[in-house]
């Protein structure tokens, strides 16, 4: 049922989905179309190939895997990072709430948890005003120090006098967390998309790694 939702989430993702299901029709009845030439063939001439048959069946194989290709290309392998204007972003803040309840007396914004295998993930755990959130290193990074904007958040766009503002007002204790969403269109729509989160990445700011501990 979520995932029902989270397409259904613009109407224009009914164009995508409408078709689909001409393409999923599109090719049982071009399986059919060449089984019955075929047997036609058979029955009235004897005989099981022609290139006239071959010929066809080349011409609605390739038709249908180029629509196939284009709506799998549009649907699954699009890259956010150069969308343009088909994606929005919205950029939110807030301060980070300093965790006591280590036992130890130590004071801390965030926890890192280690993930093991070829290639380990952190799981970064925070506390907002009322909330705590859970993210992983590959949509997200901790920045201390001087410097708010590190390496891996300076692929997105920050603004720059609201960094500063946070960080002279909440002590460099804060998150930032960018969203990209498809935008409600057509274009969108055809590959389902359309209203659908399409990124989202998570700046945690902290003033040095001591308020960062390791679980």
């Amino acid at each position: 049922m979520e995932g029902n939702w989270e397409i259904m989430k613009s109407t224009w993702n009914l164009v995508g989905m409408g078709i689909w299901l001409l393409i999923l029709v599109g090719l049982v009845w071009m399986v059919h179309d060449m089984r019955v030439r075929r047997l036609r063939l058979i029955v009235k001439e004897h005989r099981s190939f022609s290139w006239h048959n071959f010929t066809i069946s080349t011409i609605e194989l390739v038709v249908w895997l180029l629509v196939f290709g284009g709506m799998s290309a549009t649907t699954f392998f699009q890259d956010v990072n150069h969308l343009g204007d088909r994606v929005t972003e919205t950029t939110r803040y807030e301060p980070l709430v300093i965790n006591t309840g280590s036992g130890n007396g130590a004071a801390y914004y965030v926890t890192v948890n280690n993930s093991n295998g070829k290639k380990p993930v952190q799981t970064y755990t925070y506390l907002t005003e009322g909330e705590k959130y859970q993210v992983s290193s590959t949509d997200a990074t901790v920045s201390a120090g001087k410097k708010a904007i590190n390496l891996p958040a300076s692929a997105y766009n920050w603004d720059k006098r609201k960094v500063k503002k946070y960080d002279q007002r909440h002590q460099r204790a804060w998150v930032g967390v960018i969203e990209t969403t498809y935008k409600k269109s057509f274009v969108n729509g055809l590959g389902l998309h359309a209203g659908r989160l399409a990124n989202r990445f998570t700046l945690i700011r902290i003033p040095d790694h001591s308020f960062m501990v390791e679980k």
